[in-house]
């Protein structure tokens, strides 16, 4: 006999096509034994519901939008891979965009999850205007964006960040640092801000030819240290937002023959895997990408399915940890 509905399936079990629908919707009002045996039947005659059916029915497409800049990035990959494996756990999809660091992608991106009407964006914004992110009306959670108003986030401490950064070159001798940012945004500019406090606290100058803007990428690294090493008096530090712009850097000292971290220290961010490689073996501020893409699922999965509010938007900020490996002195 050929199975093609849900009302097949309650004829073989012997109840309501309503009962099945429960079943297969995980919802209340059925008790163990029959919904086991319509899973069972189910499995049997190989019934898969129809998906858009389903959808209409209850609203829901169980679809996740996850918008990121790019997968190829070491700490957006990891948050993304997470992210999928909780979701997929409770029966939710990922639909991946990337929005290549710019802001009109992103926000055709964003329209084209409307138009698919997702159950929640995850979203790693590139744009600073907040206001399109929550007239979307679909629960949004953002990541690693620095932003704290009146949306649901995760993110860490960048200002910390960049204050744990600081201290730990002063510590190890270091007198002339450089800041070597990303993109001019929020996150950075906290980085920043905890970095430059902390030099003022330590009685050291923060020079404004030391600090350096472009993106995360190598070649950045590589220009901003073209650019400190052309300065009358160049730095003898350098933190940079990224791993691969702190790669940049190395490979220009590496070009000029500096010894790092002898007479140059150099610390990164984020804790990307090439980071540990021997022969880089970079001292970095590390994020819990795991955790972020965790905690960002489950919190976009109690948005979607009723638990959160958007007038209560969820607040999460964890804290970075400093790793030493060998592109700074010994303490």
């Amino acid at each position: 006999m050929g199975v093609k509905t849900i009302q097949d399936i309650a004829n073989i079990v012997g109840c309501s096509s309503g009962t099945v629908s429960r079943a297969i919707n995980n919802r209340p009002g059925i008790n163990a034994e029959t919904r086991k045996r319509i899973l069972q039947v189910m499995d049997e005659v190989g019934y898969r519901p129809n998906a858009i059916a389903q959808s209409l029915a209850s609203q829901q497409t169980h679809t996740i939008a996850l918008i990121i800049p790019d997968i190829t990035e070491s700490l957006q990959c990891s948050i993304a891979l997470t992210a999928d494996k909780e979701l997929f756990e409770h029966k939710y999809n990922i639909m991946l965009c990337n929005t290549y660091w710019d802001p009109e992608i992103e926000r055709q991106k964003l329209l084209f999850a409307m138009e698919k009407r997702v159950d929640g964006i995850i979203l790693r914004p590139v744009s600073d205007n907040m206001d399109f992110f929550k007239e979307t009306g679909i629960p949004t959670v953002l990541i690693s964006h620095g932003y704290k108003g009146a949306v649901s986030y995760i993110d860490i401490e960048n200002d910390a960040a960049g204050a744990m950064a600081a201290e730990h070159l002063i510590a190890c001798g270091y007198r002339r640092l450089a800041f070597v940012g990303g993109f001019r945004e929020e996150l950075v500019r906290q980085r920043l801000t905890g970095f430059e406090r902390t030099l003022q606290e330590r009685g050291l100058p923060m020079r404004e030819e030391y600090i350096w803007y472009g993106d995360y990428s190598l070649q950045n690294g590589y220009q901003a240290m073209e650019h400190l090493l052309s300065l009358p008096e160049p730095p003898d530090a350098v933190f940079c937002c990224s791993d691969n712009s702190a790669l940049g850097v190395y490979q220009k000292a590496a070009e000029q023959g500096l010894d790092v971290p002898g007479q140059l220290g150099l610390v990164g961010f984020n804790n990307d895997q090439s980071s540990s490689l021997p022969q880089i073996n970079l001292t970095t501020i590390a994020q819990p990408a795991d955790q972020i893409g965790k905690l960002a699922a489950k919190m976009i999965l109690d948005m979607a399915e009723g638990k959160g509010h958007p007038a209560s938007p969820q607040k999460m900020l964890l804290y970075p940890e400093l790793i030493v490996r060998s592109t700074t002195r010994h303490i």
